[in-house]
């Protein structure tokens, strides 16, 4: 049995706001990066993310987000989904990653570029 691919991931309505507030205040230019950011944190840091949280909001189109599925290949490489959906595994990934680089932005200044560098705390 294949797996039918979602053609849009979101994430929390929570998660969404704390994204949207990183992009407002400077540290990502668009959601997607900052999407793209908190899925390679949670990859990098080992993390096996629980489901998003309802409500769930729907924000970026899989076609945008991973045009040339270069997202999708890196977490079927890392993570043994079974018969599970790499998109929806991408966006609790991407829950985890926002919900951490928003505690590490509590401090008053999110260092993507140390973020990058030493995703573990």
């Amino acid at each position: 049995m294949t797996t039918t691919e979602p053609t849009s991931v979101g994430l929390s309505e929570k998660a969404h706001t704390l994204l949207s507030s990183m992009k407002e205040d400077g540290y990502i230019s668009e959601l997607t990066d900052g999407y793209k950011l908190a899925i390679g944190l949670a990859l990098a840091n080992g993390m096996t993310p629980g489901e998003v949280p309802a409500p769930k909001r729907t924000i970026l189109a899989v076609s945008g987000l991973d045009p040339e599925q270069e997202i999708a290949t890196a977490i079927r490489s890392l993570v043994d989904l079974g018969e599970g959906s790499v998109y929806r595994y991408a966006e609790r990934l991407a829950e985890w990653g926002v919900m951490e680089m928003a505690a590490r932005f509590k401090s008053g200044f999110l260092d993507v570029a140390a973020l990058i560098k030493n995703p573990k705390r």
